[in-house]
């Protein structure tokens, strides 16, 4: 087993010290699979410069790998985020580990923790139970918008621009200069066939594959 460290502070103000101190401490700690990122937690983990360049540097070997956090937190601040990147994680057979809230989400067979993917599921519906929620209050604001005549919906042609779209999707980017198919893509990154294929039609019409 291969382990890898991903640390995560906010700001050049925050310290990682606490972070990498306990790392050393965790077997299998080698500085040079260390990824120290300092970036704020609502940028999802996929598009993070240090988490990309460890994830690559990952799915381009064929040993079993550990990914070490000081705490889920790490991964994102938005519930939704952290459970696409451990979903994203667990089909590609990589094993999270998580000090703080201690778990591993795969077995030494490589098979899924059950005590883990209760956790998981518990935080899923925690996450489904807020997304409820917030669609619930924004119709209700739409609502009371259009009661007082000051909505109008989306403007029409208010589409995603190019620049955007391919700064927002940087891993499928690299992994289609690459040439892995779609299908790889998308288990790798979690993203749907339908993005991909947007992103990749994107690319071809810059000459950029």
């Amino acid at each position: 087993m291969i382990y890898y460290f991903y640390s995560r502070t906010s700001t050049v103000l925050q310290n990682s010290v606490t972070q990498i101190e306990t790392f050393k401490s965790q077997d299998g700690f080698d500085a040079s699979r260390l990824f120290v990122e300092r970036i704020q937690g609502n940028i999802p983990f996929k598009e993070r410069p240090e988490a990309i360049k460890m994830y690559d540097e990952i799915t381009s070997q064929s040993e079993r790998f550990t990914v070490v956090v000081y705490s889920i937190d790490r991964l994102g601040r938005n519930l939704l985020d952290i459970l696409h990147t451990i979903e994203m994680f667990t089909k590609n057979k990589i094993n999270l580990k998580s000090i703080k809230e201690g778990f591993n989400t795969l077995l030494d067979n490589g098979d899924v923790n059950p005590m883990a993917q209760l956790v998981i599921s518990c935080m899923g519906s925690i996450a489904e139970m807020n997304r409820n929620q917030i669609k619930s209050r924004a119709l209700e604001g739409i609502r009371v918008a259009q009661a007082l005549g000051k909505y109008s919906g989306r403007k029409v042609g208010a589409v995603q621009s190019d620049e955007k779209l391919l700064q927002r999707h940087q891993t499928i980017v690299k992994k289609l200069l690459k040439e892995v198919n779609i299908r790889d893509i998308s288990a790798i990154c979690g993203a749907s066939s339908a993005t991909i294929i947007k992103v990749k039609k994107v690319m071809t019409n810059r000459k950029m594959i």
